[in-house]
């Protein structure tokens, strides 16, 4: 995480610039159903009939218009954020795996040769490309999601706060409840990818080497014992593919079965405080984040 982080600290002006454009994005898209429930529910589609009765037709069709037009607005301000954060992200990720792989690349052609001697070239590429890769997917998936979503998480739960100080507490167990779930879940899902990328890195190493000395294994009679130890390391490989895809099905089926339960839990909740009338229908909207 070290050598990571001393990577990205060379990119953090640009890293600092995604994540307020992540921030940015976020909270606009988050502030949709505030302006429905606040400025459009609450003050004008509840009081319909009091508009009709007083003949105020223009009034309201001006707040509405105005509300509608408010949640354009945010929805603009939060795409245009969004096509930024993803050309920051971009070139951030660009520069800093190009950095990474020329540095392993020059690391490794540095080696002594007793160190090296052992190690096989397709393997060592595959290794460099998997790092690089993997850190790739490591800076998007954390300002597109992780950070995206603590942002979302501190947005809702101020906004949920200031209807009910008991609101949160349903969001923030929610979240944290689905934290532990997808985290335990996901153990074997990391294993079985660790079993893959070792596999993976061996067949990458022995092709490179039986097509570096072809002509040796034709002339010893190996051509055919090669291409079935290949063979078996390709079929080794799918079934743990086919082992991972199936978790990850699996996975995916209790996270959406939890959030859709969660979901219902919170809508009761706003459904019960409506009841109680400590919220409005419109805060109800609101909430629907």
């Amino acid at each position: 995480m070290k050598l990571l982080l001393s990577y990205l600290s060379k990119y953090k002006g640009l890293i600092l610039l995604a994540l307020l454009l992540a921030a940015i994005n976020q909270i606009f898209s988050l502030l949709n159903p505030y302006i429905l429930g606040n400025l459009i529910i609450d003050p004008y589609a509840n009081k319909a009939a009091g508009f009709r009765a007083e003949g105020a037709d223009t009034a309201f069709f001006r707040g509405i218009t105005i509300g509608l037009l408010l949640i354009i607005g945010v929805a603009m301000v939060s795409r245009i954020a969004k096509a930024f954060q993803d050309y920051v992200v971009n070139v951030v990720i660009q520069k800093f795996g190009a950095k990474l792989y020329t540095d392993g690349l020059r690391h490794a052609l540095q080696l002594p040769y007793q160190d090296f001697e052992d190690q096989r070239s397709g393997e060592t590429l595959s290794v460099l490309v998997k790092a690089r890769a993997d850190c790739e997917k490591f800076i998007t998936n954390f300002v597109n999601v992780l950070f995206a979503t603590l942002v979302g998480i501190v947005f809702v739960v101020i906004v949920s706060f200031r209807l009910s100080p008991s609101l949160p507490l349903i969001y923030l167990a929610g979240a944290v409840t689905l934290a532990f779930l997808t985290s335990y879940l996901s153990r074997k899902i990391k294993l079985i990818q660790k079993n893959i990328l070792n596999e993976t890195n061996a067949l990458s190493g022995s092709t490179t080497e039986s097509l570096r000395n072809i002509e040796l294994v034709k002339s010893l009679g190996l051509t055919q014992q090669e291409i079935g130890r290949l063979n078996s390391t390709t079929l080794k490989i799918l079934k743990l593919e086919l082992r991972k895809v199936k978790s990850i099905r699996a996975v995916s089926f209790v996270q959406g079965t939890f959030v859709n339960f969660l979901q219902q839990c919170i809508m009761f909740a706003l459904l019960f405080f409506v009841y109680k009338d400590q919220i409005t229908v419109g805060q109800l909207m609101m909430m629907q984040f």
